[in-house]
Formats: structure tokens, C-alpha cells, sequence
């Protein structure tokens, strides 16, 4: 399936790295691990275009997600992570104390990304926060602001 959506792509350039196997979960890039800098910079562009990545994930999951129980997600930049159904970033929550307070920053909090369980798990907890950054200079913007 995933190497018929790399064959399929609008994407012309490609790595000879699509996929990178990672404890507990697939990766699967279109672009590919071996990417420039600057071609990464137009793949996102890309993706912005076209939701490649999310059209990807949301017709892996049609096909594969209950059969197989597993789930795609966005991650990162160029990537799709493919694990268990359950076994996502959220599966941290169990080495810390639930009445702890918790600020989480995520680049991938909407509802197809790779932070998004975590996220609302978080969010149910009553001294947990959640906050949707898109770079570094974000998350220092908001510390700061916490800090006040």
C-alpha cells in the first residue's frame, strides 16, 4: 500500500529511505530519510498543498487501522508513523503521577498528528495544558509567558 502512495506521489524527488523501522512504530517518508535541507523545506510546501501526508494516513487507516488494529499518524515534518492502536506518545502518561502539573508542547496536536493523543490525554487531567508550536522560538515565547 505505502509504496503504491510513493509510486503515486506528486512528489518527484525521492531518497532511497522510506521507511525507518523505530521501537514500537514504522516511519514512512515520501520524500525520503536522505532529503536536502532545502528540498525537506519544499516538501513541506508540498504536503501544505496537496495534505499528501493526511490523505495517506486517513486511507491507511480505512483499510488497515481495525483489521490490524494499527494507526497512522502524522509526524514531523515529512513522515507518517504507523504503530499499535495505543502504544502513541500518550502511553507516558503511566510513569507520571496524575496529579502533577503538566505542560505539553506539540507541533502535531490536531487530530491526525502524532502529539494529538497525548494532547488529550493530558487535557483530561486537571493540571494539564497543552500548547499547538510550530517551531522553537514558539515555545520559548510561551514559557516566557508562563513565567510571568
Amino acid at each position: 500500500f505505502l509504496e503504491s502512495k510513493l509510486l503515486q506521489s506528486r512528489w518527484g524527488k525521492h531518497t532511497h529511505t522510506h521507511f525507518d523501522v523505530r521501537p514500537g512504530m514504522v516511519n514512512f517518508s515520501i520524500p525520503g530519510r536522505g532529503i536536502t535541507l532545502e528540498d525537506r523545506k519544499r516538501y513541506v510546501e508540498h504536503d501544505k498543498r496537496y495534505n499528501e501526508r493526511e490523505m495517506i494516513a486517513n486511507e491507511f487507516n480505512h483499510y488497515f487501522s481495525d483489521k490490524y488494529n494499527v494507526e497512522a499518524t502524522i509526524g514531523g515534518e515529512t513522515g507518517i508513523d504507523i504503530s499499535q492502536k495505543g502504544n502513541d506518545k500518550s502511553q507516558i502518561l503511566k510513569d507520571f503521577d496524575k496529579d502533577i502539573e503538566m505542560h505539553f508542547f506539540g507541533d502535531a496536536i490536531y487530530e491526525s498528528g502524532n502529539d494529538y493523543t497525548l494532547a488529550q490525554a493530558i487535557n483530561k487531567r486537571k493540571n494539564g495544558f497543552t500548547y499547538q508550536v510550530d517551531t522553537f522560538y514558539d515555545t520559548w515565547r510561551i514559557l516566557k509567558e508562563l513565567d510571568k
